[in-house]
């Protein structure tokens, strides 16, 4: 079993399990020069989340094996849970997504918006974050946060 099905199994027993509480703890996979994204576990850290870093010489073949279309990718990935999330994600939308528990393979924040967690500058407007489905060529909104 590939380690995509062996996610896929555990979302699909996780979601359904009644009252099941995800796990608070996080591995965010990066490359070890980045330093927003080093920001950005500091970020989950500081809500609450215990935090696993994993390096990796390229973020390639994780966007690969995670199904992630490179338009709706970011620096780093994080697993929360049975989840996938992309990107400098608030932690608002982490929690919908753990109290929610869709049928999905997680959420992402494509690119490294200003203002979003770990990066500079302000936010201008809603972070839009989408649903990482089966069929990357049409994402769907998650929501806005």
């Amino acid at each position: 079993m590939n380690q995509l099905t062996l996610r896929r199994v555990t979302l699909a027993a996780a979601l359904m399990v009644p009252g099941a509480a995800l796990a608070t703890t996080a591995t965010v996979h990066k490359t070890p020069t980045c330093g927003c994204c080093d920001f950005y576990v500091e970020y989950l850290q500081a809500n609450g989340f215990d935090v696993d870093v994993v390096d990796h010489d390229s973020m390639n073949p994780i966007f690969q094996e995670a199904g992630i279309d490179r338009t709706m990718a970011s620096c780093h990935t994080t697993e929360v849970g049975p989840y996938t999330v992309v990107g400098h994600m608030p932690v608002e939308a982490i929690e919908q997504l753990l109290e929610e528990r869709p049928m999905i393979r997680g959420i992402t924040l494509p690119g490294m918006p200003s203002g979003s967690p770990g990066m500079p500058g302000e936010q201008d407007e809603p972070f839009t974050v989408y649903r990482i489905t089966a069929d990357a060529d049409d994402p769907e909104v998650y929501g806005r946060f």
